[in-house]
């Protein structure tokens, strides 16, 4: 069996035990398990490994099913594997797929899984299952939790949440938002070292496994407690808690990159041909550069930074931000560009929810006016960027007389990993007619967050040390 064929087997195997198989679900498992040997042995571990963990009463379950399981040694774990197939096969077989009617009732559902990928998750992970205690592992993408006790926790990737019971939970690291009505006051997030009790509201809250930790409350009042203060903290509608400077490490990463050791990723260092006259670019090659600017005037921007930071907000003219990538083409001097195609790769934020965010509509515009395409990493600013100024029909567009759009992507709610693209005429045009060697390209975003604290997406830039920069592929015409 693959191990996709397993998960299957072992998911339509949980769904009969707990009672939610319908009668063709349960059909479709008695003959599977009749007619497969390998299906009965898999099953016949899972029992085991279940049983070993709960500690069943074995001579009442010997008792139970004598005319269906041979004499076995006192203790469960002692039987033979043959034996254990025979239980599973004849179980099964008789109708009773469910071999554990102890399992701890479950506090919680997975209401929704949006584009979800997960990890080592000790708990079932398909939409609509019911979720007793126990771990959830995020990878890509984002789910909802509804809670017995009527709260929504919403996990975004990657994200690592223990389930404890119906009025609370453990976010071991990663970020979530929580919407807890009325009738779930107290409902309470604990973190490594911080617990947040509810009163009735929405909040964030993002930690580390080394004890950081940002809350922040959207709506409503919080009580935060952190481990080893003795008063408690009251925080309202729109008031944070940053410990151990969670915020500022997402802000700025980087910021002792002098220290870091080397980059385990290869840049390029010269055009890579990709076959069929493909030829690649970079930000990293030559006189390429990317960085990213904002609205607010005391966050400063290096140019150094392992990601470009994009985001719109009308809800806080401080929060803009737009990505500018230089690509140098001196090299393709006297090529003609048949074809292209702009690639971007999407980096974790750890700025913002997701949840704030519905799918983002992202511009990419070329800067046309090629006096501005000299710009300078470490003095692009809010106040000194190409094609850009300070109206408010240009905080989510460049200025139109000095850059042409050429194409658009959406980014679903909740992505943190993959690429994006864009590929057209539009692009190729513009390359096309560069003169000088230099082409300037500008992303945005014109999608705007619901509610503050929207997230900031993230994308890799030439210094990050884990994905690729971003890329320019371009199709040459054969001369």
């Amino acid at each position: 069996m693959t191990p996709s064929e397993q998960w299957s087997l072992l998911e339509l195997w949980e769904r009969a035990r707990d009672g939610r198989a319908d009668e063709e679900e349960e059909a479709k498992l008695n003959a599977l398990i009749q007619a497969d040997p390998e299906a009965r042995r898999f099953l016949a571990q899972a029992a085991l490994m279940d049983a070993q963990l709960r500690d069943l009463d074995e001579e009442a379950f010997l008792t139970n099913h004598a005319s269906t399981v041979q004499p076995a040694a006192s203790r469960f774990r002692s039987w033979q594997w043959h034996t254990l197939t025979a239980i599973a096969a004849s179980i099964v077989a008789a109708g009773a797929v469910w071999l554990l009617n102890d399992t701890p009732a479950p506090v919680a559902t997975l209401a929704k899984a949006r584009s979800c990928k997960w990890g080592n998750s000790a708990l079932p992970t398909m939409e609509g299952a019911l979720l007793p205690p126990g771990m959830l592992e995020l990878v890509e993408g984002m789910a909802t939790l509804k809670f017995k006790s009527g709260a929504e926790v919403i996990l975004e990737a990657p994200v690592t949440l223990e389930v404890l019971s119906s009025m609370e939970c453990r976010v071991r690291k990663g970020t979530v938002v929580a919407d807890v009505p009325t009738q779930a006051k107290g409902f309470t997030i604990h973190t490594p070292q911080t617990k947040v009790v509810d009163w009735g509201t929405r909040f964030g809250v993002s930690a580390g496994e080394d004890g950081k930790c940002l809350v922040h409350v959207i709506e409503g009042l919080v009580e935060v407690q952190r481990n080893g203060e003795t008063k408690t903290k009251e925080l309202r509608a729109g008031q944070r808690v940053d410990y151990g400077g969670f915020l500022a490490s997402a802000v700025n990463p980087d910021a002792d990159r002098d220290d870091q050791p080397e980059s385990g990723r290869w840049l390029p260092d010269a055009i890579r041909d990709l076959g069929d006259g493909w030829q690649a670019v970079t930000t990293a090659f030559g006189e390429g550069r990317d960085s990213w600017i904002q609205s607010n005037p005391t966050i400063q921007v290096s140019g150094h930074e392992s990601f470009l930071r994009v985001k719109h907000s009308s809800l806080d003219t401080k929060l803009d931000r737009k990505a500018y990538m230089a690509f140098d083409l001196s090299r393709f001097k006297g090529s003609r560009i048949a074809e292209a195609e702009f690639v971007i790769q999407v980096e974790p934020s750890d700025l913002g929810f997701a949840s704030l965010v519905p799918d983002a509509v992202f511009t990419v515009h070329a800067l046309t006016d090629e006096t501005q395409d000299q710009w300078d990493e470490a003095k692009l600013s809010w106040s000194k960027a190409p094609a850009h100024d300070d109206k408010p029909e240009h905080r989510a567009a460049p200025i139109s007389t000095q850059s042409v759009r050429v194409g658009q992507f959406v980014m679903p709610q909740g992505t943190t990993r993959g690429s994006f693209s864009i590929k057209g005429e539009a692009l190729a045009s513009v390359l096309r007619q560069d003169s000088n060697g230099i082409v300037t390209l500008i992303l945005c975003r014109e999608t705007d967050e619901t509610a503050r604290n929207g997230l900031a997406h993230a994308f890799s830039s030439r210094e990050n040390t884990h994905n690729s920069p971003p890329t320019l592929r371009l199709r040459l015409e054969s001369r």
